[in-house]
């Protein structure tokens, strides 16, 4: 058995480090990776990281990367794809557990739930090395359903973003717990007082709470669990008293939201950084959105998710994909009534296998157990809780899982009618090399966009040519290549889409215009044109990015950050300084005092690095002379500590003077 294990681990391996080989080595930072992952503050120390952020696991997964490398981005996809590897071989284990637990019967004369079914003729044997890896027929369909997933192109942005590590990392510990728990009940249901069982329970809802502290989609394990109890273990020795192994995953609920609701209601502390300010956003989602116009949208969502699985050409990044706003809209019918019809197609599945041959029975209910998978995963993001991105690829990472069973199971009972020569096993694993081979070409190829900026966003204008986030960002990447006159092409292009009010901010097709995100692409066509020496051009833009910044009255404030850095909240204060030095980006006070606060989180080259551009845009402003002595001497470099002392004195800065001797005698 370890051998067929380790077997299925290396073909895995080996398939998805080929496929991601491009990325791994030539992979970089991109879109929200600079706010996640570069110059994350929260990452850069274990200490940074509170327990009470809602997705404390991902970041310290990104900590134990900045640890060992720093901002290396080879890393960080390494573990990525790692990651996708392994929940692969989840896959393959869920699968072939699920479909030996609907293939068991009762038997009467016995305690146990779960016996073997009566031996029969395998189409393994004789198949030489492929009977030897597979074992049975089970093993044999799992590992195909779970190489489908793991070359599957639609998986490309859980992967290849390596901000989505949220996704995929929740995943991993979301199929874990689920396939921790019914290995234990299985064990349960055959030998009551197995120890063994326990512990494999507890790790369940060990994986539970790691996955609920890595994203939100996670909320919906103890429902899943409660399916499969109620599907699964219908015969159960404990009859409804099985029911009490779900208490621990329906207490851990309040979990995630506490993490979100519990800072304002003054329960647990504030997250630090970009995940508080994704926090926030969050809420005034929920409160601020019409759930009623995201459900109807999502119905479309959902189905174009479902031709994404079966036909993933045009991968993109960013869809222009616009809001629904009434169920009478056709597109709205029509994809309501195509998800009744496959919801529908589960129950209809799960009642045939009722009357059913043993193994017909076992594939039926793994389809419609994949089916109702796909929904519950989409439950979150794909529902009536109101999120501003409509729509993004990584979102079906984890509901594709199940969809992928159920279609292939699906399409391989087509395949064994084929009459031609060989066994079932050699004609489906025929097919799925047929379809296995594409996808992973498909896969690579679209890897390429993940390894140059300016071709990432260069396919997303192509593709979505009437979307401003798309010109915005390759004007920034032709800026960074110092294509100026390109990059102004596309600033142009990205203003012009501009909504004209606030009331316009809400609507769904301006989600990414929030005040901050126009105020910045002012403040880059702003340099562009200081870059080309028009200075009048670009201070109008500096103007109107600081106007904008102030549209909806949330501004960052210097008196704000500053108050938070006086109470020890370090990473606020920086968020702060942060956000006004976006738009005003020599604000002498602004930088002096984001300084300082760097000092007092003992990150003194980033305190040094504003200290110096103090004194340069500024030589005669003493307190950064003393400010930059002080952090060059908590880092030990005593020598240019002095040096700054003694310029800060000789310009007339008292406290200078005064701290020259004690350093001195301190040598």
């Amino acid at each position: 058995m370890y051998r067929k294990v380790l077997s299925v681990i290396i073909l895995y391996a080996v398939a998805g480090l080929l496929i991601y080989s491009n990325v791994i080595v030539n992979g970089i930072f991109l879109f929200d990776d600079f706010e996640y992952v570069v110059g994350n503050i929260i990452i850069q120390s274990f200490s940074y990281l509170p327990l009470s952020d809602p997705r404390y696991v991902g970041y310290l997964s990104f900590a134990v990367n900045y640890a060992i490398g720093g901002e290396n981005p080879v890393g960080y996809h390494l573990v990525n794809v790692i990651i996708h590897i392994i929940n692969a071989f989840l896959v393959f284990l869920l699968i072939r557990l699920i479909l030996d637990i609907v293939s068991s019967r009762r038997d009467n004369s016995q305690p146990n739930l779960y016996v073997e079914p009566p031996p029969s003729p395998s189409p393994l044997e004789g198949q030489g090395w492929v009977g030897g890896i597979f074992g049975s027929v089970h093993t044999a369909m799992a590992f195909f359903i779970g190489l489908i997933f793991l070359v599957h192109p639609v998986q490309t942005q859980a992967v290849s973003y390596i901000t989505q590590r949220f996704t995929s990392l929740c995943a991993l510990f979301y199929v874990l717990s689920i396939l921790l728990y019914l290995t234990s009940r299985v064990r349960l249901e055959k030998t009551p007082v197995g120890s063994g069982a326990y512990v494999l329970y507890g790790l369940s809802i060990l994986s539970n709470v790691l996955a609920m502290k890595t994203k939100e989609i996670a909320f919906t394990i103890p429902f899943t669990i409660a399916v499969f109890e109620l599907l699964l273990f219908k015969s159960s020795i404990y009859t409804k008293r099985r029911f009490i192994y779900l208490i621990p995953y329906m207490a851990s609920l309040v979990i995630i939201p506490l993490s979100l609701l519990g800072p304002d209601w003054g329960l647990i502390g504030h997250g630090e950084g970009v995940d508080e300010v994704v926090r926030r956003d969050k809420l005034y989602d929920l409160s601020e959105r019409s759930a009623y116009e995201y459900f109807l949208t999502q119905l479309r969502v959902i189905v174009t998710y479902i031709k994404l699985v079966f036909w993933p050409v045009g991968l993109r990044v960013v869809y222009d994909f616009r809001a629904s706003h009434s169920f009478f809209e056709l597109k709205v019918i029509l994809s309501g009534l195509s998800l009744l019809a496959i919801g529908g197609y589960a129950l209809f599945l799960w009642k045939k296998a009722s009357n059913a041959k043993p193994d017909d029975a076992a594939e039926y209910k793994l389809m419609s157990i994949g089916i109702i998978w796909f929904f519950i995963m989409l439950s979150i993001e794909s529902s009536v809780i109101p999120i501003k991105d409509l729509i993004f690829e990584h979102r079906v990472y984890l509901p594709s899982m199940g969809l992928i069973a159920s279609s292939f199971l699906l399409l391989i009972r087509i395949v064994r009618k084929i009459r031609t020569s060989g066994s079932d096993l050699i004609k489906v694993g025929t097919f799925t090399l047929i379809i296995a081979l594409p996808l992973a070409i498909g896969s690579y190829i679209r890897n390429e966009v993940w390894t140059d900026e300016l071709k990432f966003w260069d396919d997303v204008v192509k593709k979505v040519p009437d979307k401003a986030i798309g010109y915005n960002n390759r004007g920034n990447a032709y800026g960074k290549l110092g294509q100026i006159g390109l990059a102004l092409r596309d600033m142009d292009k990205t203003i012009s889409y501009f909504p004209e009010s606030q009331k316009d901010i809400m609507a769904w097709k301006y989600a990414d215009f929030t005040a901050a995100n126009m105020s910045k692409t002012y403040m880059n066509r702003g340099q562009m044109y200081y870059m080309l020496g028009d200075i009048e051009r670009a201070n109008a833009d500096f103007d109107r990015s600081k106007r904008v910044f102030f549209m909806v009255g949330k501004g960052a404030d210097l008196k704000t950050a500053d108050l938070y850095s006086s109470r020890g909240k370090y990473m606020h204060a920086v968020e702060e300084y942060i956000r006004l030095l976006e738009w005003d980006p020599d604000n002498i006070d602004a930088l002096n005092n984001r300084g300082n606060t760097y000092s007092k989180m003992n990150l003194y080259n980033e305190a040094i690095r504003d200290f110096n551009k103090v004194i340069s845009l500024k030589p005669d402003f003493l307190p950064a002379y003393y400010n930059r002595a002080v952090a060059y001497s908590w880092s030990n470099n005593r020598e240019r500590a002095l040096s700054d002392l003694k310029t800060a004195c000789s310009m007339g800065f008292g406290p200078a003077c005064e701290d020259i001797n004690e350093l001195q005698k301190g040598k």
